[in-house]
């Protein structure tokens, strides 16, 4: 059993994880919210002239729509990060949630993140902690997808998810730099039974299966 101390370090960790990842997502935040706004502005004063077609508006309407599509996938994966995570924890699912919210940034340089999971794969459930899951992969994510250089966008970063009999495995990787587990996120993942290979340009974090 998880020592009850370990356990709290994983929560306080997993906070300041997430208000960390919350952060850089803000602005795709706003800025989705200003283009559903504008649009629709844009949508109600042409719609109050009497002679407008609708093709005078079509094309906002379907430029609103995509911004609320967007800012409605964010939210989701806001929502469902901030809530208990079920039990025992999906790996893939958490890893999509945490894709979508790692990949919000203000920065154009930030690389962006692809997502493939295994079509053999039948189940990606795990016995490690849901907060323990979204922090193993969030935090060392975080730190993958982070630009160096303004002026020149990172490469995508690929995760993929593969299992075997005995755990479920994601693979993070880029072309162009290397993946590792942060100092002070590593000693408390371990210990809550998580494992990781580091490779040249790759990170394979290992999930015991339930």
């Amino acid at each position: 059993m998880t020592p009850i101390s370990a356990q709290v370090d994983v929560g306080a960790l997993w906070l300041r994880t997430l208000q960390r990842a919350v952060g850089r997502a803000s602005h795709d935040v706003k800025d989705a919210l200003n283009g559903v706004s504008v649009n629709l502005e844009v949508i109600r004063s042409r719609a109050a002239r009497p002679d407008t077609p609708a093709t005078a508006v079509a094309q906002f309407g379907e430029a609103a729509g995509h911004q609320l599509e967007r800012l409605t996938t964010l939210i989701e994966a806001v929502l469902a990060l901030a809530r208990s995570e079920r039990e025992p924890a999906d790996v893939a699912v958490t890893l999509r949630r945490v894709g979508t919210l790692c990949g919000a940034s203000a920065s154009s340089s930030d690389a962006a993140i692809r997502i493939d999971v295994d079509s053999a794969l039948e189940s990606s459930l795990t016995r490690i902690s849901g907060d323990v899951v979204r922090l193993a992969i969030t935090a060392p994510l975080l730190e993958f997808v982070a630009g160096t250089d303004r002026f020149t966008p990172a490469s995508d970063v690929m995760c993929t998810v593969l299992g075997d009999e005995d755990a479920v495995r994601v693979v993070i990787s880029a072309a162009d730099r290397r993946a590792t587990m942060p100092e002070g996120i590593a000693d408390a993942v371990r210990a809550a039974g998580v494992r990781w290979t580091e490779g040249k340009l790759d990170l394979t974090l290992i999930f015991p299966r339930a």
